[in-house]
Order: structure tokens, then sequence, then C-alpha cells
């Protein structure tokens, strides 16, 4: 690997490789990942790099393993998301550790234990410092400084500046393991927000303070924004600092619309796109009860990476949940057929206990029992009218939920239905697809089939010769 080269976050976030003085450290931090290798006294570590890092993985693993004297292995595709530990993959090779380098989402796993290494990004510290202090000019402020994990290696530099001049700034910190040792923390995970934490001072709560964000105006500030209620947030953009408002009107309409649909869906699919952030299972296990409680049929889907072409698959379903990770594209896109929506807007639709309140909670982990954000249950008994449709809601309904396939569901008017919406639909269609048809087509001998080149079979009657002169 050539020792000049440096992880960057490109304009769109995207990591990219940059040419670096020689002068600075290694860039991957090799010998940290060897030293919690040998710490940890781990076996079978596995790489795993978003998609452009992976031309530079090959180096990165010849490195480690001389330095470690063993073998590691590279992941060479990730099941979900590149932001997102690929726990499944790595144990398919038994791994008992893995090392994850560029952009993370810093979502707590549960099977095996993780080194990230973060991407380094540039900053001119003193023009964000002098555009802090123009800004918040009033040095009695109550700030929490958040940042992309891309800036975690400025932050202590930053940080011993800012703090003697403002006596109410708290720094929040990365809940990980990293190469970045000032941003490490143990704290408990019931404490950590979208992958960071942070401790109020004595006598004030959340909504006293003002939120800045060090990093661009993109997905990771906007989860933040719709899930910390502080007084309003900033963001450090372009060497100008500017307020950001993270639930603007049309985003949030939109996600008001999909859950009217939600509640009018009469078959629900629950998309796993995540199978290693932390009580993910307990997520699928209370959208399937409450399901079940509100008389909807569901059905559980794990189909890796989402695309409205696999999703597509599934015309008898009315809406998808989807239980992934929070910074996920999936739910702002307008390319998939049907209602994409999250843990926490099924408990808008159905739990009565539960009010609207100005935050928007993308990760699912913080509605579920434990969680800072968990409202007991209270399933809505009243009638009321769909928005959509005009018909009645909640009122005496004959379409029972069944969790067998072959199980039998009276209906009011006494006739006997199959339980599960997926054979009810096939039955309905005209077309069932490859049938069959058992004595209605004569017996036929067997032939052999085509043999050679899909362009040129051996039985084709037309063959090109080299002049390209067609010849019988």
């Amino acid at each position: 690997m050539n020792s000049s080269m440096m992880i960057e976050k490109s304009a769109k976030g995207e990591a990219k490789v940059a040419k670096v003085t020689d002068t600075q450290d290694d860039p991957y931090y090799v010998e940290k990942c060897a030293r919690w290798i040998r710490t940890n006294a781990l076996k079978q570590v596995c790489l795993q790099f978003p998609d452009d890092l992976l031309p530079n993985s090959i180096d990165i693993a010849l490195r480690l393993e001389k330095s470690v004297g063993q073998k590691v292995y590279i992941l060479g595709d990730t099941t979900c998301g590149s932001c997102c530990i690929d726990e499944v993959t790595a144990q398919h090779i038994g791994a008992d550790g893995i090392i994850h380098f560029g952009h993370a989402c810093l979502n707590p796993t549960t099977r095996l234990p993780v080194f990230h290494v973060l991407p380094r990004k540039e900053l001119n510290t003193t023009e964000l410092i002098d555009e802090f202090k123009r800004v918040f000019s009033d040095c009695t402020k109550k700030i929490i400084f958040f940042y992309d994990v891309a800036y975690a290696h400025k932050i202590e530099h930053i940080h011993n500046i800012l703090k003697p001049i403002y006596k109410h700034l708290i720094l929040s910190k990365l809940n990980c393991t990293s190469n970045v040792e000032y941003t490490d923390t143990k704290t408990s995970l019931t404490s950590v927000i979208l992958g960071r934490n942070y401790s109020l001072e004595n006598g004030y709560n959340i909504q006293d303070y003002e939120g800045f964000f060090l990093g661009e105006k993109e997905k990771t500030l906007s989860l933040m924004a719709m899930s910390i209620p502080v007084k309003r947030w900033y963001s450090f953009t372009n060497g100008k600092i500017s307020e950001f408002e993270a639930l603007n009107t049309p985003w949030l309409k939109r996600r008001r619309y999909l859950i009217e649909k939600l509640r009018d869906a009469k078959v629900v699919g629950i998309v796993v796109a995540t199978l290693g952030i932390q009580d993910y299972l307990t997520a699928i296990n209370t959208v399937k009860k409450i399901l079940k409680q509100k008389n909807k049929k569901s059905y559980l889907l794990s189909v890796g990476k989402i695309n409205p072409a696999k999703l597509a698959n599934f015309p008898e379903i009315n809406a998808f949940v989807v239980i992934a990770c929070p910074e996920n594209e999936v739910f702002d896109s307008r390319d998939y057929f049907k209602p994409m929506l999250t843990v926490y807007e099924v408990e808008l639709a159905f739990n009565s206990a539960r009010e609207f309140c100005p935050q928007y909670f993308m990760d699912f982990r913080q509605v579920l029992p434990g969680g800072q954000h968990y409202v007991d249950f209270k399933p809505s008994v009243d009638s009321d009218i769909s928005l959509i449709t005009s018909n009645i809601r909640n009122c005496e309904d004959d379409t029972l939920y069944t969790d067998q396939m072959n199980a039998l569901t009276v209906r009011s008017s006494g006739t006997v239905a199959i339980g599960k919406a997926g054979a009810q639909y096939l039955q309905e269609r005209s077309w069932k697809g490859v049938e069959q048809r058992l004595g209605e087509d004569p017996v036929q001998p067997a032939e052999i089939g085509r043999t050679g080149l899909a362009w040129e079979y051996t039985n084709e009657t037309l063959k090109t010769d080299k002049n390209n002169v067609q010849v019988e």
C-alpha cells in the first residue's frame, strides 16, 4: 500500500482516497488494529471496507497479517449497508472480531467485538473556531457539540480551545472502540442516541441547550436533529455556521400520509434489512405483535440490500415496515411501489398512547422497551374514517389473523377462508405461474435440449461462418 494515502469524505459523504504527505501517520492505523487483535487474543478477524476502499484492502490485509503473524479475511460484499457491521458474513468463517473501515453509523452489535478505523477529513480549525465565536457570541449559552465521525481526529484539539471560553459547552462522544482514543467510551447503551452520548449538567434538561453539528447537512445531521429535542440546531458547512431545520413541512406531510396508508393496509410486510444491530429481533417481535392486535396479516421478509425491484415481487403486500439502520436511504426514496415505514411510524399509526411530538425517531431502539422514548402499547378501539379511502376503520372486522399457513378462519357470514393473505391472493390471480396441469396435457417423451453457446446452438438451422455469411 502506498504510505502517502488517506481516507477522505467527498461532498456526497462517500469515502475516497486522497494523497497526503509522508509525515502524517498511517491513515489505516494498521499498528493500532494489530494491537487491538493482540489485546483481545483474536484468531479469526475480518476486515470490512466500503466499496470504494476495496482496491486498498489487499495491501492493508497483507500489512496486518505481517504485523500479527496470522491470517485475516476481507469481506468483499456487505449483506445490508457498508456503514453497518456485517456480523452475518463474518460468522461464515467463524470470525471472533471485525475491523471496520470508513464511515460508520455506530449502531451497537450483538455478537462480535468491533474496532472502527474512522475516516479522516481535513478541517481548518482556526476558521471553525472564529466562526463559532461569531455565531455564539454569548459565552453563557448552553451548547451540545456533535460531530461527524470523519472529524473525530480533530475534536480533542477543538474542545481544548473552546471549553475555557464556553463554560456550558458539552462535548458528545462516539460510542465505539476506534483509532481515535479521545472519543472512545464505555457508556451503557441505554444512554446512547445514534452512536453518540452526552451528559447534561445538573438541573438542566435537553430543551435548555442548543445543538451544534460539525459536518455537512447530510443524513447524520437530519437524524440527530429529528431525535434530539434541543432548542435549535446549527451546522458548519462551507466555512459558515447556519441554522438547520430537520422536520421540514413537505417531508413530514409525506410521512403522515404514509402512516395513513399503513392504517388502511390489510397485509403488511416486515422487511429485515439488518441482522446485526442490537435488539433487531425485539423490533421484529414488537411490530408483529402490534399488527396481530390490529388484525393485520403480516409476512417476514429478509432480502438483503433493499431495492424497489426486490419488493415489487410481493404485490399482495400493501405496505412495508423496514427494520434497518437509521441511516438507510429507503425512507426518503419515492421509487418504491408501496409505502415504506419505520417502527416508530407503526407506533404512531396504532398506539393510541403514543402522542405526536416534534421529534421523529428513526432509530428503532429508542421506542423499544428500555429505550428513552418507549411508551406502553394501548390499541385504539374507537372507530374512525380513513382520510384516503373514506372507509370506516376499527369496526367489526371479519378478517382474522392466523399464524399458520394451513389454518382456517371463520368469517362473520359462516364461510371458511384460508388465513394467510398470500394463498388467498394467489387463488384470485388469473395466472399463477408454472402449473403442473396433471392429466390435462398428453404425455410426451423426453427430448435432448439445446447444446452449445446461447448465441449459436448446435441445433440452430442458420449459422454464421467466419466471413459473416449465413449458411444452411
